[in-house]
């Protein structure tokens, strides 16, 4: 045997090795690379598990607040129905002649009478505007007195509740009932309510819980300051004219 073949044969066996072994080792790095790309998947899949679970759990708290914003809403509507229904009667009680229906609007819980918005009653004035006004507020007042959860002012300010009333005897009853409202209110709350009434003329009801601040010339709303008396005063409105 020449000295070729000796190599040959020698060196023949372990380029199979090597063949073999470069074989397995692409194998090995396929599995590698699959198990990589599985690993992969499974992190996908875990993390679209996690995100299924936090929308479930989100769904479950939606849901949760529907719920409870629901109950809630039907408490507040029950609340509206309760609160229209003191408005209506305390309005129709008043005897005027012009209101057929009154109730508190669902949507925008300001007064409707007869239909009508409470923009376009507004616009109206005088003794229609004043009333509904008045009725609105007192009704307010003591609904919120009544409940702790409607979240109203227990002090109220009435400008002149008699100055768009006429002199008449139904005028003359009719702001009685309403002086008479405020004193149910004195008596029925007493020191949770705080009403301030500014009128020009004294109370057509006498009542005990009625306390009365006169103001003129000489003892002037604000003490210290000096009122200089009629016809020697410029009002603001007319220096804004000029």
């Amino acid at each position: 045997m020449d000295r070729a073949a000796q190599t040959r044969d020698a060196v023949a066996p372990r380029f199979d090795a090597i063949a073999e072994a470069s074989s397995r080792v692409a194998s090995l790095k396929a599995s590698i690379d699959a198990i990589t790309q599985l690993r992969e998947s499974w992190a996908r899949v875990r993390t679209i598990d996690a995100d299924i679970r936090s929308l479930k759990a989100d769904r479950r708290q939606v849901n949760k607040d529907i719920k409870e914003k629901s109950e809630q809403l039907k408490a507040n509507q029950t609340l509206l129905g309760d609160l229209s229904i003191e408005f209506s009667r305390l309005l129709t009680s008043w005897n005027l002649p012009w209101v057929d229906t009154a109730v508190i609007d669902r949507d925008t819980y300001l007064p409707m009478v007869n239909g009508r918005q409470f923009e376009t009653l507004q616009a109206f004035g005088g003794g229609i505007a004043t009333s509904v006004n008045l009725a609105y507020s007192l009704t307010l007042l003591a609904f919120g007195l009544d409940h702790s959860d409607v979240l109203v002012p227990s002090l109220l300010v009435i400008d002149s509740p008699r100055k768009e009333f006429g002199n008449n005897a139904s005028d003359r009853q009719r702001a009685a009932e309403i002086y008479s409202r405020f004193r149910t209110l004195a008596d029925a709350y007493g020191k949770r309510l705080q009403l301030i009434i500014a009128d020009n003329d004294p109370p057509p009801i006498t009542s005990d819980s009625f306390g009365k601040v006169e103001f003129d010339y000489e003892n002037p709303m604000v003490p210290g300051v000096d009122h200089p008396g009629p016809g020697q005063v410029t009002r603001i409105e007319s220096q804004s004219d000029s």
